[in-house]
């Protein structure tokens, strides 16, 4: 397995988000890109709160100010949420595409608030149009971080167990990278 050395969290997601970007084969801009580094950096402090995006959404602000934090927070959950917790969401009752359409909406409202000038509205923008696209792009980065915290053979294993349940070709690759021969009825062989 390959051992990732970063002087920062913003410097390790830099080079992941940057890797996932490619595999997408997803033509972000720069600031979008580093907008991912951002969120993905802010997640690793924040915690995910149990309040509906729906209803978050829907609520009406006092200010414009506060109306910006708002639809900032549900974008960004939403984007961290579909890309990290895909699978989870399979098996509950609000699944990826509410996340995606609760997400886009956010966005889309964010960069209309903010005028047609400006970085950021330019930034929320391509968020909204290409939302499905970086929820794929955060699912990338989940499975590289995944990967990045298991270790020695117990977690080949684990590996090889996610392997089964998916069929994940990018897990498939670092399974062979790592030695183990995998296919129908394979078993991991240390």
């Amino acid at each position: 397995m390959d051992v990732t050395l970063a002087a920062s969290v913003d410097e390790y997601f830099h080079e992941v988000v940057t890797e996932a970007l490619e595999v997408a084969e997803l033509d972000a801009s720069g600031p979008a890109g580093w907008y991912l580094v951002s969120l993905l950096g802010d997640f690793t402090k924040a915690r995910l709160t149990d309040e509906p995006l729906g209803i978050k959404l829907a609520q009406p602000a006092i200010d414009t100010a506060e109306r910006v934090k708002t639809l900032k927070t549900v974008g960004d959950t939403s984007l961290y949420v579909a890309g990290f917790f895909a699978e989870s969401l399979n098996r509950s009752l609000v699944d990826v595409d509410y996340y995606v359409g609760i997400g886009q909406s956010a966005y889309g409202q964010l960069a209309r608030s903010m005028g047609t000038s400006g970085s950021l509205s330019t930034i929320y923008g391509e968020l909204a149009e290409k939302f499905p696209r970086f929820v794929d792009v955060l699912g990338l980065v989940r499975k590289k971080v995944q990967v990045a915290e298991l270790n020695a053979t117990t977690d080949i294993n684990k590996l090889y167990e996610i392997w089964l349940r998916t069929r994940d070709e990018w897990i498939e690759k670092k399974l062979v990278a790592a030695g183990v021969i995998v296919g129908v009825g394979t078993k991991v062989i240390q």
